[in-house]
């Protein structure tokens, strides 16, 4: 029984061998494969071509030379964003005023855009606790620190 299972081993490994060898001094082609290269055909399209089917894609298409304009105009003028226009508000801080009620002013105002955001700050520093009844004048373009610095004065 050893002696058949040696050469049945002795089998397989001959025939591994031998579909190696056959794999790697190239087969040769067969029916399908030669037409299969055949049916594959290469294109290359003009310029004008490319370019046309880049515009129906909605892409631009430059030359070098218009891309360098392109550039050298953006550098002249960068744009500059628009700012929006500083708002300013007299707030009257009266006896009895919570931050909440500060905060929701401030926003109606359009002084800032959170009145959450201005409440949870002020209770943060603890500045709601130290705001001073009076007149103060505030613009959109201060911060909360410089709010809440000027309500506590």
């Amino acid at each position: 029984m050893k002696q058949v299972i040696q050469g049945f081993a002795t089998a397989l490994l001959l025939a591994g061998a031998c579909m190696l060898a056959i794999h790697y001094t190239g087969t040769p082609k067969t029916e399908e494969t030669a037409t299969a290269s055949v049916a594959v055909k290469t294109v290359k399209s003009s310029v004008d071509e490319m370019k046309k089917e880049l515009e129906e894609n909605d892409y631009h298409v430059l030359s070098n030379q218009e891309y360098d304009e392109l550039k050298e105009t953006q550098k002249k003028a960068p744009e500059k964003p628009n700012k929006e226009e500083q708002k300013t508000f007299t707030l009257k801080l009266e006896s009895g005023m919570t931050s909440e009620d500060v905060a929701s002013a401030l926003e109606k105002a359009d002084i800032i855009e959170d009145a959450s955001a201005f409440r949870t700050y002020l209770d943060i520093t603890e500045a709601s606790e130290s705001l001073q009844v009076g007149t103060y004048h505030v613009s959109s373009d201060m911060k909360y620190e410089g709010i809440a610095k000027l309500m506590t004065k």
